[in-house]
């Protein structure tokens, strides 16, 4: 939600403007209350997390057997909604399937460490400064093991590597990491302005090609007969679309508008590569070729996606822009 405010000059060199109720109120703050004030390019930043603040404490209590999925998920969300204490704790003694669910969370969530333990709760903690470890720091390392898994899946291919592939199945956990951290620190600063939105919005995008580049990696391992043939065809697409996704990312960090441009006037070609490619398949390769050309196909068209955030990013704080 967007507000207006005029500003005021009060005492001849101090300049002011009031507050919306309404966002005083969803932050929890009041007369007296201390906010954190910093600068964001020409935006000021307004964070109610202020040094001086409460901690934000949460308590999960387990009344019941749950499934480790279903906790998972539940301690995922508090996660993303952000707390800088985590209390979990159940009515009788913490059964050890229940205690290694919740250990092997704070193992997978960035900047989360066990605090305190008793024989029925574990006390999670927030130890990571968001202001020293930004979302556009951990847009930087999500991106680059984005890159890594996409590359290492065409060495694979072109290989047959299946250790490789399991390899990169498993390196999907770190790409998690970082978009949940995105969503929560996202959420928790919502007063900061429009950029964190275009992090958290490419963070899904790259999430989305880690998704991709596992689907890939499952379908060959699946697959009960495999073409060396296929798969350097299959291999050469993945690799027309690794360089859309590279350029991408470069150009969105750069700024390059008219190389932004290019990338996303390359969606039609993506989609004839994967034609001409199916196209080339003997019959006994079709499926498996059909499945992961169109699992490459997304990589490509995500790399596009990327390229027109780029773009809105770019542009979004922009009042006077030129062509030339």
């Amino acid at each position: 939600m967007k507000y207006t405010r005029r500003i005021q000059l009060t005492g001849g060199s101090t300049y002011t403007v009031s507050l919306p109720s309404r966002w005083v109120k969803n932050a929890s703050l009041s007369k007296g209350s201390e906010i954190e004030l910093s600068e964001l390019g020409n935006n000021l930043v307004l964070d109610p997390r202020s040094a001086g603040s409460s901690q934000k404490a949460k308590i999960l209590t387990i009344s019941k057997s749950v499934e480790e999925s279903f906790l998972e998920r539940i301690m995922t969300s508090l996660y993303i909604s952000y707390f800088d204490a985590l209390t979990i704790k159940t009515e009788d003694i913490m059964d050890q399937k229940t205690r290694e669910t919740i250990k092997r969370f704070a193992r997978r969530v960035m900047g989360v460490e066990i605090f305190e333990e008793t024989s029925n709760s574990i006390v999670l903690q927030n130890v990571l400064n968001s202001e020293t470890f930004t979302v556009w720091n951990a847009i930087r390392r999500m991106s680059l093991n984005v890159d890594t898994m996409i590359s290492d899946g065409i060495n694979a291919m072109k290989s047959i590597d299946r250790k490789m592939m399991f390899n990169i199945i498993e390196r999907d956990d770190e790409v998690d990491r970082y978009q949940w951290y995105i969503f929560r620190e996202t959420k928790a600063s919502q007063a900061s302005g429009e950029s964190n939105v275009y992090a958290l919005i490419l963070s899904r995008i790259l999430e989305r090609m880690a998704d991709h580049s596992v689907n890939i990696c499952n379908a060959i391992i699946k697959a009960k007969k495999v073409n060396e043939k296929c798969l350097i065809a299959l291999s050469e697409f993945l690799g027309s679309c690794y360089a859309m996704y590279k350029d991408s990312m470069s150009c969105f960090y750069s700024g390059n508008i008219e190389a932004m441009n290019a990338i996303i006037e390359k969606k039609k070609e993506v989609g004839q590569l994967k034609n001409n490619l199916l196209s080339s398949i003997d019959d006994d390769s079709l499926n498996l070729a059909t499945a992961v050309s169109e699992e490459i196909l997304r990589i490509g068209l995500y790399s596009t996606d990327i390229a027109e955030l780029g773009m809105d990013y770019l542009l979004a704080n922009e009042i006077s822009f030129e062509i030339r």
